[in-house]
C-alpha cells in the first residue's frame, strides 16, 4: 500500500518515509525530511515544486486564458 506525501503528494513507497503524529491525534506522512521541515513552515500551495502549486498555476492560467 503505497501512501501520499501530506506535504507534496507524491507517491511514497512501502517501507519509506516518514510518519508523523500529533498530539491531537492527526497523522502525517511524509517521502523526506524536506517535506517534512517545510510543512512546518510553510505553505504548500505557496512552494513551487509541489503539486498543490501547479495544480493552482495551472487553474489560475485557466481562468485568464477565458477571460
Amino acid at each position: 500500500m503505497s501512501m501520499n506525501c501530506s506535504f507534496c503528494e507524491k507517491p511514497i513507497p512501502t517501507g519509506r518515509g516518514l510518519i508523523s503524529v500529533k498530539s491531537d491525534g492527526t497523522i502525517s506522512y511524509y517521502c523526506a525530511s524536506k517535506c517534512e521541515r517545510n510543512a512546518k513552515i510553510r505553505l504548500a500551495k505557496k512552494v513551487k515544486w509541489t503539486a498543490l502549486y501547479r495544480k493552482r498555476k495551472s487553474e489560475r492560467q485557466a481562468k485568464t486564458q477565458k477571460k
